[in-house]
């Protein structure tokens, strides 16, 4: 299972099928004093789950809106 990282702080990390090969990557951060934080979410088209995954990740730390991940 894949995890992503903002700062030291694990967020959780759901994949979803969406409509035919798409896939909806989703990276919930943690809570803040504010209240609940916005899910990350990516969207990529392909067939391999895992492919999809990691692109995302990659995506998101380039994006600089997690600071790592781990599959």
């Amino acid at each position: 299972m894949a995890r992503a990282f903002i700062g030291s702080t694990e967020c959780r990390v759901h994949v979803d099928k969406d409509l035919g090969d798409t896939w909806a990557v989703t990276v919930y951060p943690p809570p803040t004093q504010a209240g609940p934080a916005a899910p990350l979410v990516v969207k990529l088209q392909g067939t391999d789950k895992e492919k999809a995954t990691k692109g995302a990740l990659e995506i998101l730390q380039g994006a600089g809106k997690i600071d790592k991940y781990e599959l």
